[in-house]
């Protein structure tokens, strides 16, 4: 696959899947019917993945440069407290809650971790690689 099909595979597939997040979790009184919080795991993979596929598409430099990586798991964390925000509004009838928003936040910043770690390991963390 070239570098130009790869780019727009993943720009397409994190499009698709940022929708689907942003609908899941704006979708009036979704709940999950078990007890206890898994959702909060939930939160963690949903936003990580979210995290991932932003750090593929190379939206600011190589897909494994550090730069690319601490800007993409940025905007990562600032979206995630966004998305939680503003379920608080009265239309979608849903409940933010600040442990939501904590399980948001770990899932990003083990998803740049993780990229972090890789990056290193492949030599992404050179400049312009």
């Amino acid at each position: 696959m070239t570098a130009r099909a790869w780019r727009r595979w993943t720009v397409f597939a994190f499009g698709v899947y940022a929708g689907v997040v942003f609908m899941l979790t704006h979708y009036p009184q979704l709940t999950i019917p078990v007890p206890g919080r898994p959702d909060l795991v939930a939160h963690m993979g949903m936003f990580g993945l979210w995290t991932i596929l932003l750090v593929l598409c190379g939206a600011f430099g190589e897909p494994l440069s550090e730069i690319n990586i601490w800007r993409s798991g940025g905007v990562a964390l600032v979206y995630s407290g966004l998305d939680e925000w503003s379920q608080a509004f009265a239309p979608i009838r849903r409940v933010a809650a600040l442990d939501d928003f904590a399980a948001n936040a770990l899932g990003v910043m083990v998803a740049t971790a993780g990229l972090l770690m890789v990056s290193r390991l492949v030599g992404g963390h050179r400049a312009g690689a």
